[in-house]
């Protein structure tokens, strides 16, 4: 499948408004700063707003700060349904299946579809919004890039994407290292592990045996708020108001991934 990363993270950010990660082991962190990659929707990262030195050590009250985890984070793009996983006979040789705290089975329809699956994941996102963007927006070095505002980690993720085949994948993530049953596949190490059943389409998953929150499935990217030609910018009082949500650097893409016609963004960076 054709810019099938890119592909991907298109499914994603139209259902959650959010940027997700191809390859969720490569960190990304708040305050990273870069551009979009066009081919691959992959953020292409330049700085850190932290480490670069635009918000000090002192500034104790602009540091990113954490939410609570959710047990389960599951994201779906249109038209992919959801089902009870059926513990068959053909899976029931499966050790800890029928407790796993994730379960199910995904149909997904004629068109392309996309599911990210993530267990004990948690946000962590720029503090004071308002303020630090309002200072951010006066650093010519964020002048048009696009800036990581939120990071969702997670120690355990499963994603796939389908082609245009009505595929299906069943998933679980289960205690221990499951018994194999023919289709299926295994992954990670004592702790926690994934079992999963799918015929085609791509799925990667991965589970870090500590628990350690090291993957990056998803992410948001503001950057500094445009204006239509002729326009002269309203900055309002809060800093929010100065940043946008980022734009894809694409038009529509068919069901390999690839771009329609050409398109021009008709507002311009500051």
């Amino acid at each position: 499948m054709g810019y099938s990363s890119r592909k991907y993270v298109d499914l994603i950010r139209s259902c959650s408004s959010k940027w997700a990660n191809w390859d969720p082991p490569n960190e990304i962190q708040v305050g990273d700063y870069g551009v979009i990659d066009r081919k691959s929707g992959q953020l292409e990262i330049e700085g850190n707003i932290y480490r670069d030195g635009m918000i000090t050590s002192s500034d104790v009250e602009h540091r990113p700060i954490r939410t609570p985890k959710d047990d389960k984070y599951i994201i779906s793009s249109s038209g992919v349904r959801f089902h009870e996983l059926n513990l068959g006979p053909e899976i029931s040789t499966v050790a800890g299946l029928a407790e796993a705290s994730i379960k199910g089975r995904w149909e997904f329809g004629k068109e392309s579809g996309a599911l990210l699956v993530m267990a004990q994941s948690r946000s962590c996102r720029i503090s004071d919004h308002g303020t630090l963007l309002k200072r951010l927006f006066e650093k010519p070095e964020l002048n048009g890039k696009s800036l990581v505002t939120e990071v969702v980690t997670c120690p355990a993720y499963a994603l796939y994407l389908s082609g245009s085949d009505r595929a299906s994948v069943s998933l679980a993530l289960i205690a221990g290292i499951p018994g194999v049953v023919p289709g299926a596949t295994v992954g990670g190490e004592v702790g926690m592990s994934w079992w999963s059943q799918h015929a085609s389409g791509v799925f990667r998953e991965a589970c870090d045996p500590s628990g350690s929150y090291c993957y990056t499935p998803l992410y948001t990217l503001k950057k500094k708020r445009g204006w239509f030609r002729g326009d002269a910018p309203q900055p309002g009082p809060e800093g929010e108001s100065l940043w946008v949500d980022v734009p894809t650097p694409w038009g529509g893409l068919n069901e390999e991934g690839e771009e329609g016609e050409e398109w021009e963004d008709t507002v311009f960076d500051l």
